[in-house]
């Protein structure tokens, strides 16, 4: 690359491609050698350097620009000589870019090093780099941290910025995420751009910072008013959204806009789909395949399943399955769920490629073990007719019952997959149910998803069709371990699951068969968790107490206590897995704990019964028709997962007011973000 002037570019700041990414693994460094000409000569003359030091210089930037890069490096020589740190740092540069030498990592940070002792800055932050990447010396991320340290405490915006990465990811340095937003700031109170990208980001995820999208959104728009295209593309989906700012289609296009327009790859997908769903444009099949197409070129997975969708049915593009194969197959291959489950219709079908249902089940498999409940559907109707794989009832059974726990109630296919595992069972012995059961109940999702990127370069932000929260639901501490209990389906297809304040945490363990999933992460929980009911389980008629965090949207945010008492010791269609209550249970409240009144769990309360369904069948409205997943499945489920829960035997009573504020301390909010 050359300047304006023919002048090869050199060592400095970030460079970043016209998508705002790193053009390569390595962090790229560049500046122009009139930028060296003008920060060297300044440094030389500040330290009291020799005019005829400063002629050298000249010499050098003279050699460059005749096209003698030879010639330039020996006047740089003479220069490293009489100790300058910026030329140390220059041959640096060009030894690890292969600037007018061989490349040679080697050789760069031989250089590098004792311009970084001398305290040059840009030369600590090269220095971080090298051993952040395993360049020229031993990989090691603490020395990374120890170069990036040392620049960052001198100001330099670039190294504060990298030291916030470290800490966000908890490189060389525990993690630590007030850390993190504390470099960020301080580079973003310098202007500069990344810095206050991340710093927004950690106010809309809420992390380091209380959560805070009026603050996020001003933080972008700095960085976006400076050009950045993923500032632009953030603020875009502030303004799609509403978060921070009224919600305003016309705003998230302009932003959006701004970013494609720079090659911003997600950015371009965004804008296609805007055109695709006519949101702030004009409905535009044919402008949405041109920034699809776009996006897709450059690899975006999201991008190539949509223009694998458009030429499949024939939307701005001639109707082509050969092309829907080939944009699908890119997007699958990259772990795309939806992309996996339309290339296995594709080869169901022989449209685009030749009918093979092995192919089929093989890309079906793929996304139904990424959770893809579609994908599970079609998985088990292959098993269940033998196609592709040899007829099974057990794995069509399992899959059928996966795709049920993941469907929602309200959606209609959920009766269809019900019905068609209903269909399999009537054939099976009660051993192969028990199996197929077991199979279910012990599956985990992720098995077969894309593994995720190396980051290099720049860091970025989530993608923005990324995650926002999406509903609500309750848990509660089981061990002194930090377990939390909840339901399965207050989960169920989470992108993440958190508890706020402390942020994610992992699904250790799941239950669809009977509504259960276990939590772990960095939750401070105190000394509190909940105690199961020892000895006899509840009667009928007890008073019980439930806890949890109901229609968060409607009521106050802190957690909320009704009582009851039990009205039946088991649940619809005589499940004894379940008993009824009259404790309301509203939607948030899902897998709070339910306590007798000593204050032990003999419950998880799940759900109530649905009064316009009940009405519509019995022409009657139900009142306080609630139920819990007793202790006893609850308990079995804990000891499947190795929980170290704890019992005591319930021989005092406690006024319901003590049982709650005991119970408070070990309650949590669970948010499932989509």
């Amino acid at each position: 690359m050359t300047n304006e002037e023919g002048v090869p570019e050199m060592g400095g700041k970030m460079r970043r491609s016209s998508s705002g990414r790193q053009d390569e693994k390595r962090p790229v460094l560049s500046f122009k050698v009139q930028g060296l000409v003008a920060s060297t000569l300044l440094a030389l003359i500040l330290l009291g350097a020799a005019a005829a030091a400063a002629q050298t210089l000249d010499d050098a930037v003279e050699a460059f620009k005749r096209g003698d890069p030879a010639a330039a490096i020996e006047t740089l020589r003479v220069l490293v000589e009489q100790g300058s740190a910026e030329a140390q740092f220059s041959l640096g540069v060009m030894y690890a870019e292969g600037r007018g030498v061989p490349q040679d990592d080697g050789k760069a940070v031989q250089w590098f090093r004792p311009a970084a002792d001398q305290g040059h800055a840009e030369a600590q932050v090269w220095l971080g780099h090298m051993y952040e990447e395993g360049r020229g010396v031993p990989q090691d991320d603490g020395e990374a941290v120890r170069w990036f340290r040392l620049a960052a405490e001198q100001g330099n915006a670039e190294a504060r910025v990298w030291l916030g990465h470290m800490y966000e990811e908890g490189r060389g340095v525990p993690q630590d995420d007030g850390e993190a937003v504390r470099w960020f700031r301080l580079a973003a109170e310098q202007g500069n751009a990344e810095a206050r990208v991340w710093l927004g980001h950690m106010y809309e995820e809420g992390r380091g910072v209380p959560q805070d999208d009026g603050e996020a959104v001003r933080w972008y728009r700095l960085a976006a008013d400076q050009g950045d295209a993923d500032a632009q593309y953030n603020l875009g989906y502030m303004y799609a959204k509403g978060r921070g700012v009224p919600q305003d289609d016309g705003e998230a296009v302009r932003w959006v806009r701004l970013a494609a327009e720079q090659g911003e790859a997600r950015a371009q997908f965004s804008l296609g789909f805007m055109y695709e769903e006519g949101r702030g444009v004009p409905q535009d099949d044919g402008e949405a395949v041109r920034w699809y197409w776009l996006a897709a070129e450059q690899g975006e997975a999201r991008a190539q399943f949509s223009l694998g969708s458009m030429y499949a049915e024939g939307r701005g593009v001639p109707q082509d399955d050969g092309e829907a194969v080939r944009w699908y197959r890119l997007a699958a291959e990259q772990g795309d769920a939806e992309a996996r489950v339309w290339l296995g219709h594709m080869y169901e079908e022989g449209r685009g490629v030749p009918q093979d249902d092995g192919e089929a089940v093989r890309w079906y498999r793929l996304a139904a073990e990424q959770g893809e409940a579609r994908a599970q559907v079609w998985l088990g109707y292959m098993y269940t007719e033998g196609r592709g794989v040899p007829q099974d009832d057990v794995q069509a059974h399992k899959w059928f019952n996966l795709a049920a726990s993941r469907l929602s109630s309200s959606d209609q296919r959920r009766d269809l997959v019900v019905e068609a595992r209903k269909k399999v069972e009537r054939k099976m012995t009660r051993p192969q149910l028990a199996e197929a059961q077991r199979l279910a109940r012990e599956w985990r999702p992720g098995q077969s998803a894309a593994p995720a990127p190396e980051v290099h370069g720049k860091r970025r932000p989530p993608a923005h069709d990324r995650v926002e929260i999406a509903s609500t639901g309750s848990g509660f501490f089981v061990s002194r371990e930090g377990h939390v209990l909840t339901n399965a389906h207050v989960i169920h297809e989470c992108a993440e699951v958190r508890i706020p304040p402390a942020g994610s945490v992992r699904v250790a363990g799941r239950d669809d068969a009977s509504d259960l999933a276990l939590l772990r992460g960095p939750v401070d929980r105190g000394e509190a968790f909940a105690m199961f009911r020892q000895g006899r389980g509840i009667r009928q008629g007890a008073d019980v107490v439930v806890l949890g965090f109901p229609l968060r949207d409607v009521l106050a945010s802190e957690v909320h206590v009704t009582k009851g008492n039990v009205s039946a010791l088991a649940g619809p269609d005589d499940d004894r897995r379940l008993f009824q209550m009259t404790a309301p249970v509203q939607p948030g409240n899902s897998g709070g704990p339910v306590l007798d009144t000593a204050g032990h769990v003999v419950g998880v309360a799940v759900f109530k019964l649905d009064a316009f369904k009940t009405l519509l069948a019995t022409g009657d409205i139900p009142q306080n028709v609630n139920f819990a997943v007793s202790a006893g499945t609850a308990r079995a489920f804990l000891d499947a997962e190795g929980v170290p829960y704890e019992t005591a035997l319930s021989s005092k009573t406690l006024a319901p007011d003590a049982v709650a504020a005991n119970a408070k301390a070990f309650t949590v909010l669970v948010e499932c973000w989509k």
